[in-house]
């Protein structure tokens, strides 16, 4: 049990859905004493509390019941399940496993089935250690001087390779801001609204790879609370 100079105690533990075996992500961890942590993309939180205090767990717009601080037994493990189903990694059918892909999975198959694009020669004189043959430059490789003179079709290749290096990033984005984890955060619900936040306040992927998922959350919050105030204008 891990306590600070204001006699807190730091809180741990994983949220898991209704079936107990799934986690949960991004689900937001309340303590009375104005202290506020999400879990992660693996379920698990940290949060500080006093001993006096209560915490609960906000998800999908609703809290679940407040528990009190001085009734858990294990600080380093409190876990509980919230009235969800999260569907699981794999689902079996008869006697085959399906599992559900990933981004990274994603990302290396798109990298494979373009394997011609990401690693395709750009062209150039290259010297041989041969001989030179009768009437030709001394050790040229015939290929690359014909690659050379590919300059239109070189520069088409380096463009469909940027295009799907964006592709790519596009997607890591709307893995991690998508508008599952905004509805869960937020009081946004599908509609119009929803669609013009997302738009309006989609993170940068160079920025996304910096942040932990916590960030991320609170960033959202933060945004919500500014889209808010915006509409009320």
């Amino acid at each position: 049990m891990a306590k600070t100079g204001l006699a807190q105690m730091q809180l741990t533990g994983t949220v898991y859905d209704s079936t107990k075996r799934n986690i949960v992500m991004g689900v937001q961890v309340v303590c009375t004493c104005g202290t506020m942590s999400f879990t992660d993309s693996a379920g698990n939180y940290s949060i500080y509390v006093g001993e006096k205090d209560s915490v609960f767990f906000f998800f999908n717009n609703r809290p679940t019941q407040k528990f009190a601080v001085s009734t858990i037994k294990d600080f380093s493990a409190f876990d509980i399940s919230i009235q969800m189903h999260v569907p699981g990694r794999y689902k079996q059918l008869k006697e085959i496993i399906v599992y559900g892909k990933n981004r990274r999975q994603d990302s290396i198959e798109n990298r494979l089935q373009y394997d011609k694009v990401f690693n395709h020669d750009k062209g150039g004189l290259r010297f041989t250690g041969s001989a030179p043959e009768a009437g030709m430059g001394a050790g040229i490789d015939l290929d690359a001087l014909i690659n050379v003179f590919r300059f239109r079709h070189n520069k088409s290749m380096a463009r469909f390779q940027e295009r799907l290096i964006r592709e790519e990033q596009n997607k890591y984005i709307d893995y991690r801001f998508n508008k599952s984890i905004v509805k869960r955060l937020t009081t946004l619900t599908d509609g119009p609204l929803l669609d013009e936040f997302m738009e309006r306040y989609r993170p940068q992927y160079e920025l996304l790879t910096q942040v932990l998922d916590i960030e991320l959350y609170m960033y959202i919050q933060a945004a919500a609370k500014d889209f808010q105030k915006l509409k009320e204008k």
